[in-house]
């Protein structure tokens, strides 16, 4: 797992003029979160030359010394929350691997204990999914905006890309190590039920029990035939 994060990381690669000077990329720096935070405001079509240099407190020529055009600028602000979201989903990973192994240790056939694993599990995943909102609410929203932004940008595409195929692998070693059948198809149902809880998190601004209720539900379908998949 170490490895692909090293890949990962390693092939974000930002397209603005780099520098080797400290305050020259602090600034580069300040100008790319200048940019997420309008994008999380006004939307991805907020973003203009003298908007970001006006949220970034930089001259304007600042941001078309940096970025060639808005395409170059909103392309590196995505791949600095690429690089935001391949961090946490890392951490995620790492947390919800001790949980997978911990419930393999459960007997299925006892209610009781299959009752436990459901609620560890629908707690380790509304985590992953109410921490976004709790720890940066930033990054719920912009991963909304970048889901639109890969229709219209090849290079955003990619980086979604990386992106989704990082929680994927995450997910599907959670699958494989609770032993599924069925990996792909099984992580393909855990991916949707996040991007949906996700995506309800926003709407009602996490002050709901929703995202737990759907996980409960649809887990206590998905376990048993996870463990016992004759069922």
């Amino acid at each position: 797992m170490n490895n692909n994060n090293d890949t990962q990381n390693s092939a974000l690669k930002y397209r603005g003029r780099r520098t080797s000077r400290e305050k020259s990329e602090q600034r580069r720096r300040q100008i790319l979160e200048a940019t997420m935070r309008i994008i999380v405001r006004d939307g991805v079509r907020g973003v203009r030359h003298r908007a970001v240099a006006s949220e970034a407190e930089v001259p304007l020529a600042a941001t078309t010394y940096y970025f060639k055009d808005i395409h170059e600028l909103i392309a590196d602000a995505f791949t600095l929350y690429t690089e935001w979201a391949l961090a946490y989903v890392q951490r995620f990973a790492v947390e919800f691997r001790e949980t997978a192994r911990d419930i393999r240790e459960y007997d299925m056939t006892d209610p009781r204990q299959q009752h436990q694993a459901i609620e560890r599990l629908v707690t380790s995943l509304s985590g992953f999914s109410r921490g976004k909102l709790a720890e940066d609410t930033r990054m719920l929203i912009s991963e909304q905006a970048f889901r639109y932004e890969v229709f219209v940008e090849d290079r955003v595409r990619r980086l979604a890309n990386m992106h989704h195929a990082a929680l994927t692998d995450a997910v599907r070693e959670i699958t494989m190590l609770m032993g599924s059948q069925m990996v792909e198809e099984d992580t393909a149902i855990v991916m949707a039920i996040l991007h949906s809880v996700e995506y309800q998190l926003l709407l009602e601004e996490g002050d709901s029990d929703a995202p737990e209720r759907i996980l409960r539900r649809y887990l206590s379908m998905l376990l048993p035939m996870l463990v016992q998949p004759e069922l």
